[in-house]
């Protein structure tokens, strides 16, 4: 009877042993988790422990407020000020803190996951229904953002498993946006073969507005929605174990995307696309404790090629535009960090050119927002800004109501004091409107407080 329970013990230690060995090699065991604000809090415990329930192996990183702006290298690199999480098979912190979100690409090359979830959405409702540019070119902006994270998964072999926004308050957002999104990002997650699970089936927000901001739940709804989304990725496991084996390999379709679309149409967002070279991307921005970077050349092309090769022949199209390089009209090697290093503090004369906007209250999923204006130098006091433009963040939301900024007409002259924007680190715990034209050598400056 012991030599029996012995040999049962032994072969339990094996089937763990070797099933970690082959999550660690890939296999369909690994997972990376991309969330935002919802999976701060109870939603995200709740499905990230599940998962690791299921015998995953769970890279989780999540960031408030972060969107595909964030996670994409297209963009230059954001901090996260209003919660962020990460938790390895070994290792897990929370900050309140962190000074760039780890770009989706870096994390794919070091973990190789065999899935990806990735719970995002609502932070994309104001790019959506920005009034600054036509309709049809708000739904191309919001396409594009979702087809490159899905192509930048595809490409390195993983499957996509998407959650979609939860239902929010309708007066916040009306359902035809919501109804609207949705049905956008399943129709692009769709052509790359991933799933989605569609949250507004199953939540419904019914506590009161404003008095609530519309959008989170509390815990024990995030929990209950959490375990729909668990039982139904369980389901799509057990598929995808089962028909792993037969899922032929094809040649990856795209050698080299410089980006997807027009990436002239900008957007409402709180980010500008990175003119970092190749060479700088290889370092990238620190990743998670936990996660180290493979050498150099070895994310390695005989890896799975795409989460659409479940489809055979499926050629997913992809546009190569050429890169444009928007810069300043004075020169295109301008480095803003340079110049706000060398004037970090600057008193100027400004005429205002050009002005992010805001049509309504509800399009700003927190109390406070920046937006960003764009002026001409009318004067230089100090004689220490070099160059014949500059950008401001200004306040343009407080505790919810619109500020005298807001209202400023092109053409306005104001003299203003100012400093680099990050000299303000609860500023950047701000939602950032940004509907501007993407220029990267242009620095970002805010008004000086007294």
């Amino acid at each position: 009877m012991g030599r029996f329970i012995t040999i049962i013990v032994l072969s339990l230690l094996c089937v763990t042993q070797s099933g970690h060995a082959a999550s660690r090699q890939g296999g369909n065991g690994r997972v990376l988790f991309l969330g935002d604000s919802f999976s701060i809090g109870a939603f995200g415990r709740t499905l990230d422990t599940r998962m690791r329930e299921n015998g995953l192996d769970v890279f989780t990183v999540v960031a408030g407020g972060a969107s595909p702006y964030y996670w994409l290298s297209e963009y230059q690199s954001l901090p996260c000020t209003i919660g962020y999480w990460e938790k390895t098979p070994e290792d897990e912190r929370r900050l309140g803190y962190i000074k760039a979100v780890p770009k989706i690409e870096d994390l794919l090359t070091e973990i190789r996951p065999d899935f990806v979830v990735v719970q995002t959405g609502v932070n994309l409702y104001a790019t959506l229904r920005s009034k600054r540019r036509p309709k049809e070119e708000n739904v191309a902006e919001v396409r594009e953002l979702i087809d490159q994270m899905c192509l930048s998964i595809a490409k390195k072999g993983a499957k996509s498993y998407w959650v979609l926004p939860p239902h929010s308050h309708e007066a916040r957002y009306p359902r035809e946006l919501q109804t609207e999104l949705a049905d956008l990002m399943k129709e692009v997650v769709k052509e790359y073969n991933g799933a989605v699970f569609e949250s507004q089936k199953y939540t419904r927000f019914t506590d009161p507005y404003p008095s609530t901001d519309g959008i989170h739940y509390g815990p024990d709804e995030a929990s209950t929605w959490a375990e729909r989304v668990a039982a139904d990725f369980r389901v799509y496991l057990r598929i995808n174990a089962s028909y792993a084996s037969r899922i032929p390999v094809r040649a990856t379709p795209v050698t080299q995307v410089a980006s997807v679309g027009d990436s002239s149409t900008g957007g409402v967002h709180a980010a500008a696309r990175s003119k970092s070279s190749s060479s700088s991307r290889k370092t990238g921005p620190p990743l998670p404790r936990g996660m180290s970077r493979d050498p150099e050349g070895s994310s390695s092309s005989s890896s799975p090629t795409s989460a659409t090769a479940a489809v055979p022949g499926y050629e997913h199209p992809v546009a190569e535009a050429e890169d444009e390089g928007i810069g300043n009209e004075a020169s295109t090697s301008v480095d803003p960090a340079a110049i706000m290093e060398q004037a970090p503090e600057i008193d100027l004369t400004l005429r205002l050119l050009e002005k992010s906007t805001l049509q309504n209250l509800t399009d700003v999923p927190y109390n406070h927002a920046l937006g960003v204006y764009e002026y001409e130098v009318v004067e230089d006091k100090m004689g220490n800004y070099p160059l014949k433009k500059i950008r401001v963040a200004h306040g343009i939301v407080f505790n919810r109501k619109f500020t005298s900024i807001s209202r400023a007409e092109i053409g306005h002259e104001i003299s203003l004091r100012l400093v680099p924007l990050s000299t303000y680190r609860s500023l950047q715990t701000w939602q950032t409107v940004d509907d501007l034209r993407p220029n990267f050598e242009m620095p970002l400056y805010t008004p000086k407080l007294d």
